[in-house]
């Protein structure tokens, strides 16, 4: 009886969490650049010489700053990451790319409590290499990953928790040094949910017995 009784808390969660709106804006990371391709919101630090003469279009994408790029879902020269595997639960008009040692942030006010973070990553089919990144928040690594070269799409996730109300940047921020390779990973898809406390998820899932016992009665 207990064991069902923590499932089925535990599927609440679950169900909670795929329910409520994210607390990131834009996670689709959806752009209104008309330009070309791709666009960069600025230069990644160690390419800055290189890509001098890149157009670069700051505010690009709504609620993110850094330096990242704006790509188009269909952009060739990317290996276009809407035709990787998997891309129909990830992609939309734009996904970001973070390059060499780039940055992708959004700053955001959390209370105390624990969150989950999920994203898509890629990485390109041509023109560059593996590329490691990090995810934090307000200074504090909480995830990351290494996408392989012309790797589909995979759901990433982070479990972190605050004990104080705090506000700071969740960023993306790539792992490699620009040295001819271009090393990618495409983000798409980031949101923030809330995870209720086990007391809250003990009341929705007795709630959810209770329901289904109701319903039982009604029916007979």
């Amino acid at each position: 009886m207990i064991k069902k009784f923590i499932a089925a808390a535990a599927f609440g969660a679950v169900a909670f969490g795929a329910q409520a709106a994210s607390l990131v804006d834009n996670g689709a990371l959806e752009s209104t650049y008309t330009g070309g391709e791709y666009v960069y919101n600025a230069p990644p630090a160690s390419v800055t010489t290189y890509y001098g003469s890149v157009p670069t279009q700051a505010g690009t994408v709504q609620s993110w700053t850094g330096s990242f790029v704006t790509i188009a879902g269909d952009a060739t020269p990317w290996g276009t990451p809407d035709s990787l595997p998997n891309a129909a639960s990830s992609t939309s008009g734009f996904v970001a790319g973070i390059q060499a040692d780039g940055t992708l942030t959004q700053s955001l006010d959390l209370q105390a409590g624990t969150y989950l973070l999920t994203w898509f990553d890629a990485n390109r089919t041509g023109n560059g290499s593996n590329q490691s990144y990090s995810v934090s928040f307000a200074g504090t690594v909480i995830g990351g990953d290494t996408t392989v070269q012309g790797n589909g799409w995979l759901q990433q996730s982070a479990l972190f928790t605050l004990t104080a109300a705090t506000t700071g940047d969740l960023t993306f921020t790539g792992g490699t040094s620009y040295k001819n390779t271009d090393a990618t990973s495409f983000i798409d898809n980031v949101s923030l949910s809330a995870v209720p406390e086990p007391t809250s998820l003990l009341l929705m899932a007795a709630g959810t017995l209770g329901l289904l016992a109701w319903r039982r009665r009604a029916q007979v």
